[in-house]
């Protein structure tokens, strides 16, 4: 039976939530005598496989939804759109794509990631199509705005929450490459734009993207394997026993540790975790909707200005890849809460900015901490109540961040025509700060449970500390053996 506390997977500390029981923890894997480090899973353990899987489904869903700044000239000179009118698609796109988590999230839970991956991109091809034969605005609404980003919310959470499943140490890692998906798409746009419209004008692009999207995202859907478990696995590619530990009772804890999800949303530290991701998301989501229409309005052209999505996808792979990296060393929790203050940076940058270098250094910015922000997320959230409800939990998440994407792109530009472009941007900043502020309440940093955590995910964390001493103690260990041949070298060599 698993316990619904909130799990400390790698710590004998009692449960928070007050019912005095301990976690569960797996014994870490043996690295040498002292089981010093986790071991990076090798290049054959399939993880990886999934997490190839999880880039090229969100390279599809978003060069599909950031992609309409590209079009959207196009589109107000045929249907006399306004900016506002226009920023509305993006922003119905953008917050179905999180607002579909909610369903998406607990179905991959159930189902698995691979059919709600393939019934998403159905839906996107379907949505492109049927924009590409509109004879009027709004069936572009509705096509672009709502299909392309519900198909894009069906594939998105589950392609992110199952790699959550197949790592816990290198949890940061996996899934800042996997989600590095989403700034490779991002980084496509002004390619696929130039290349789909080369051939025609946006009604034959939109055809082209329905075709890739058909033949390629079930492809990709194809190796979202469910579970490590279901391959004799667990998570980081670590056996279920190693030799010399079947004395130990079980081995390993149950696959899914963690809360149930009714549990998880009750409680307090998810609702102010909630409204920071909220908050942050707002100013998160502007860039895309508005870089271009910014940047035109500074004198910039229409080329130089649709390249500046470019180099926000660029600084977002290298953000998660990076960044990812050293927040499994440095901790999650900490990290993310850097990458929020950089992107309320940022946003003071942005306001400022008057040339083509001060947007390039914005944009290329912006996409560091970024990245960095929309790949740690998802593992913090992991971290703090475990992966029984990671699809679920996720997908409550991003579909609270719906509200931010929906609403953020739309009053930023009534805003700016009434007060100018600046004003926006540093509202957007000073809630970027606010937003950072409650994560780090939420995350308890520097004393969160998170951190706590992460902490026996590292490789010097302290349950493999309390294993080491624990395996040293016993007389016939190899640990113990080893340690007494160390001592006894010591003692020749003084």
């Amino acid at each position: 039976m698993i316990p619904q506390a909130r799990p400390r997977m790698f710590s004998d500390a009692p449960d928070a939530g007050g019912t005095g029981s301990p976690g569960h923890h797996p014994t870490p894997p043996p690295s040498g005598g002292a089981r010093a480090a986790v071991p990076r899973p090798p290049l054959s353990f399939r993880g990886w496989g999934v997490v190839a899987g999880s880039f090229a489904v969100q390279a599809l869903c978003f060069v599909a939804v950031y992609s309409f700044p590209a079009y959207a000239e196009a589109l107000g000179r045929d249907f006399v759109a306004s900016e506002v009118s226009l920023s509305l698609v993006y922003g119905v796109s953008g917050a179905m794509t999180f607002a579909t988590g909610a369903l998406s999230g607990p179905l991959a839970d159930r189902v698995g990631a691979r059919w709600p991956v393939m019934l998403g991109m159905a839906v996107m091809a379907s949505g492109f199509l049927l924009a590409a034969v509109a004879d009027g605005f709004l069936g572009v609404l509705l096509a672009y705005g709502l299909l392309v980003g519900t198909g894009a919310g069906l594939c998105y959470v589950p392609a992110v929450a199952v790699v959550q499943r197949w790592f816990v140490a290198w949890r940061g890692l996996a899934s800042g490459l996997a989600t590095a998906g989403v700034g490779a798409g991002t980084a496509l746009v002004p390619v696929s734009a130039w290349l789909f419209l080369s051939g025609g004008d946006w009604r034959s692009a939109f055809l082209a993207m329905a075709a890739v999207i058909a033949v390629c995202g079930p492809l990709a859907a194809l190796s979202l394997a469910r579970s490590p478990e279901a391959y004799g696995l667990l998570p980081d590619g670590w056996p279920k026993r190693w030799p010399g530990d079947a004395a130990r009772p079980g081995g390993f804890a149950p696959a899914l540790e963690g809360m149930v999800l009714r549990r998880v949303i009750r409680g307090r530290r998810f609702a102010v975790l909630l409204l920071g991701g909220v908050l942050l998301s707002a100013p998160v989501s502007l860039p895309f909707a508005d870089i271009v229409a910014t940047a035109r309005a500074a004198g910039l052209r229409a080329e130089d200005a649709l390249w500046l999505l470019g180099l926000i996808g660029l600084g977002s792979v290298l953000g998660r890849v990076v960044i990812g990296v050293a927040s499994d060393r440095l901790g999650r929790d900490r990290v993310l809460l850097g990458c929020g203050l950089g992107v309320a940076g940022m946003m003071g940058w942005w306001a400022e900015a008057a040339s083509l270098p001060g947007f390039a250094v914005f944009a290329l910015g912006f996409g560091l901490f970024q990245g960095g922000f929309v790949a740690l997320l998802p593992s913090v959230v992991v971290d703090l109540y475990g992966r029984r409800s990671a699809g679920g939990l996720i997908g409550v998440l991003f579909a609270a961040r719906a509200l931010s994407v929906l609403l953020g792109a739309p009053c930023a530009a009534a805003l700016a025509a009434g007060a100018g472009q600046a004003v926006p941007l540093w509202v957007a900043a000073a809630v970027a700060l606010a937003g950072t502020a409650l994560l780090a309440v939420a995350t308890g940093w520097p004393r969160g449970d998170a951190g706590a955590l992460q902490a026996g995910v590292r490789g010097t964390g302290a349950i493999k500390g309390r294993a080491a001493k624990a395996d040293a103690a016993r007389p016939g260990s190899a640990s113990a053996r080893a340690g007494r041949g160390l001592r006894s070298g010591e003692g020749r060599l003084a």
